[in-house]
C-alpha cells in the first residue's frame, strides 16, 4: 500500500528542487515512489500540474516491446509489435497508477500564488534517511500529508516548516 507525502512551497521552484535533492534516496531505493507528481500555480493563478513521466506513452513503448519479443518467438515481430503498441495504448489511456488529478489540482489551487507542490506516492521508505535529506535541503515549506506518525511526523514538520535543526 501506498502513501502520500505533500511538501508545498511559495516558491515556484521550491517543490522541483526538493525532488531533485530527494533522487539520491531514490536511487538506494531508501525512498521508493509508485508516482511523483508537481503542481504550480502562477502568478496570475493559473494551476499546471507535472510528472516525470507520460504514463501512456510509457504504456506504448513497454508493449511494443513486449510485442516484438513474443511476436519473433512466433516469427511475426512486425505484428507483435503493433499488437503491443495498441495494447499499450488502450492500457495506458485508462490506468493512472498514481495521484489522483483532481485531487493534485485541489492542492494546486490552494498554493499561494507563485506556489509549488511536490506530491510523492510512498511505497516503502527509510525514514531516517528521508529526515536526513530533508535537514540538508535549505528551502523551508510546509507539510501538507505525510505517511509518519506522532513524533517522526513531528520532526518533518520542523525540518521543512522551521530550518534545519537536527
Amino acid at each position: 500500500m501506498s502513501d502520500l507525502l505533500i511538501i508545498t512551497f511559495e516558491t515556484s521552484d521550491g517543490a522541483f528542487e526538493l525532488d531533485a535533492h530527494l533522487r539520491g534516496i531514490r536511487r538506494l531505493q531508501k525512498l521508493e515512489t509508485q508516482d511523483i507528481k508537481l503542481a504550480t500555480r502562477d502568478e496570475t493563478g493559473a494551476v499546471e500540474l507535472h510528472g516525470p513521466a507520460d504514463v501512456p506513452t510509457m504504456q506504448v513503448v513497454g508493449g511494443t516491446i513486449w510485442g516484438l519479443v513474443l511476436g519473433a518467438a512466433f516469427l511475426v515481430p512486425v505484428a507483435g509489435a503493433v499488437a503491443g503498441a495498441a495494447t499499450g495504448a488502450v492500457v495506458g489511456q485508462f490506468r493512472d497508477p498514481g495521484v489522483d488529478s483532481t485531487f493534485l489540482k485541489e492542492i494546486a489551487e490552494s498554493l499561494p500564488k507563485g506556489g509549488s507542490a511536490l506530491c510523492l506516492l510512498v511505497r516503502d521508505m527509510d525514514t531516517d534517511a528521508l529526515l536526513e535529506e530533508i535537514a540538508a535541503f535549505p528551502e523551508n515549506g510546509h507539510l501538507i500529508q505525510s505517511p509518519l506518525d506522532g513524533e517522526e511526523e513531528d520532526r518533518l514538520r520542523g525540518l521543512i516548516q522551521t530550518g534545519k535543526t537536527e
